[in-house]
C-alpha cells in the first residue's frame, strides 16, 4: 500500500511538472528570424531512453518523478500524455535529440527504470528506428537538395542514393541503414521539412543491444554468411558488423565503398576473395585491416606496402578466372599498374565494360 501511495504522489507531482515542461519551443532563431517548430508525429510506440530496456519493464518501474525530464541537458525527454503511461517520460525530438555522449537520465533515475549506460555502450543500444517519409522529404517531393539527416547522424546510419537509379540528374534521397540506426532522433530533430519531419523515429517494444564481438566470432559469422550466400563482404568496426554487401566479384566491395565511404575508412574489411584489385580498393578507401577466405600474393604485397595488416584462410599465387583457365580479368587489369588511384580508375572502366558485355547472371 505504501508503494501505491508513493507512486500516486509522484505521478501527481509528475503531472504538475508536465505542465511546467509543456511545449515551450522557441519561435525565433537568435531573436530575429521566425522559426516554425516541427509538428509532433503520432508514434505507434514511444521512444524510450537507452537503459530503459523496453516498454513493459520501464512502465512497471518508472514512478513518474520527472527527474530525468528536468535534468535532460538536450530537452529530449518529455512527460507522456498517454493515459496508460501518464507522466512517465518518453523522447520527443522537437527541441533536441539523444546525444550519444550523454548518460544523465540513467545516472539520476532513483527507481532503476533507466539503468546507467556507459558512453561507450550507448552507441550499441538501439531504442528505435528512423523511418523516411518520401512525401514529406524536400529532396523527393520538391527536388530541393538537402542532406541534413546524413550530415547530422552521429552513427552514420544515413546514406544517399538517386531517387531514380536510371537518371543521373535525379535528386538524391536518404536511406536508413537499419543495422546502424540507434533511434537517437538527430535526423528527426534536424529535418527542415514542415509541418512534419520527413524522418520519424519509431520506438522499439524491446530495446536491442548490439554487443561487440571478438575477432574469432566475427570470422565465424563471416564464414556462415559467406557459405549461405547471404554476404560476400563485411565491414566491421569496433567489433560490430556495420555493413555488408552481396554479389559476385569485386562489385559488392566497390559498391559499399561508393555508397558508404565513411564506413570503409578505418574499418576491418572481411571478404570472400581479395586479389590485387580488391586490395587496391581497400587501400584507396582507407581500410584499416583486411581478411579474406582466399587471398593472393600480389594482394598481400600491395596491402603490406601501404601498411595495412592482412590475413587469410588460404593464400594462392594468383586469383584465377572462374573456369581457372587464366588470370581473373580484373587482376589482369591492374597487374602492371603501380599507382592505386590509377588501378581503381582502370577497374571501374573494366567493370563497366564487362557489365555491358555480359548477361546479368555473370556480371562482376
Amino acid at each position: 500500500m505504501v508503494e501505491v501511495n508513493r507512486r500516486a504522489f509522484l505521478v501527481g507531482t509528475g503531472l504538475a511538472a508536465a505542465g511546467a515542461f509543456a511545449e515551450d519551443d522557441k519561435v525565433v532563431d537568435g531573436g530575429f528570424a521566425e522559426v516554425t517548430p516541427p509538428g509532433v508525429p503520432v508514434r505507434a510506440r514511444p521512444v524510450l531512453p537507452p537503459g530503459a530496456g523496453g516498454l513493459a519493464a520501464f512502465s512497471r518501474k518508472c514512478v513518474g518523478c520527472q527527474l530525468c525530464v528536468q535534468l535532460c541537458p538536450t530537452h529530449v525527454l518529455r512527460p507522456s500524455t498517454d493515459p496508460k503511461r501518464l507522466a512517465q517520460p518518453e523522447m520527443g525530438f522537437a527541441r533536441g535529440y539523444c546525444r550519444p555522449e550523454c548518460t544523465t537520465c540513467g545516472e539520476v533515475c532513483p527507481a532503476g527504470a533507466i539503468r546507467p549506460v556507459k558512453t561507450e555502450q550507448k552507441r550499441n543500444v538501439h531504442v528505435g528506428q528512423a523511418v523516411w517519409h518520401a512525401d514529406r522529404c524536400l529532396a523527393a517531393s520538391e527536388g530541393v537538395p538537402c542532406d541534413a539527416c546524413r550530415r547530422h547522424c552521429p552513427v552514420q546510419a544515413v546514406f544517399f542514393i538517386p531517387l531514380d537509379e536510371h537518371d543521373a540528374s535525379a535528386p538524391k534521397v536518404p536511406v536508413v541503414d537499419r543495422t546502424k540506426c540507434i533511434g537517437c532522433g538527430a535526423c528527426e530533430h534536424l529535418c527542415p521539412a514542415r509541418p512534419l519531419p520527413a524522418m520519424e523515429v519509431e520506438g522499439f517494444e524491446v530495446h536491442r543491444e548490439v554487443k561487440p564481438m571478438g575477432d574469432d566470432d566475427i570470422l565465424t559469422e563471416a564464414k556462415r554468411l559467406f557459405d549461405a550466400n547471404k554476404a560476400a563482404v563485411l565491414l566491421v568496426r569496433d567489433g560490430v558488423i556495420c555493413a555488408s554487401g552481396n554479389g559476385r566479384g569485386l562489385s559488392p566491395l566497390l559498391d559499399l565503398c561508393d555508397a558508404k565511404p565513411e564506413d570503409v575508412k578505418g574499418a576491418w574489411v572481411v571478404d570472400k576473395v581479395i586479389g590485387k584489385a580488391a586490395a587496391a580498393v581497400c587501400v584507396a578507401f582507407g581500410a584499416k585491416r583486411v581478411h579474406a577466405a582466399l587471398m593472393c600474393e600480389p594482394g598481400v604485397a600491395l596491402l603490406k606496402e601501404h601498411g595495412i595488416p592482412c590475413s587469410c584462410d588460404k593464400l594462392v599465387p594468383q586469383i584465377l578466372n572462374r573456369d581457372r583457365s587464366g588470370l581473373c580479368p580484373l587482376e589482369a587489369t591492374v597487374r602492371d599498374i603501380v599507382d592505386v588511384p590509377e588501378m581503381v580508375k582502370a577497374l571501374r572502366a573494366r567493370i563497366a565494360q564487362l557489365k555491358a558485355a555480359a548477361p546479368a547472371a555473370t556480371r562482376p
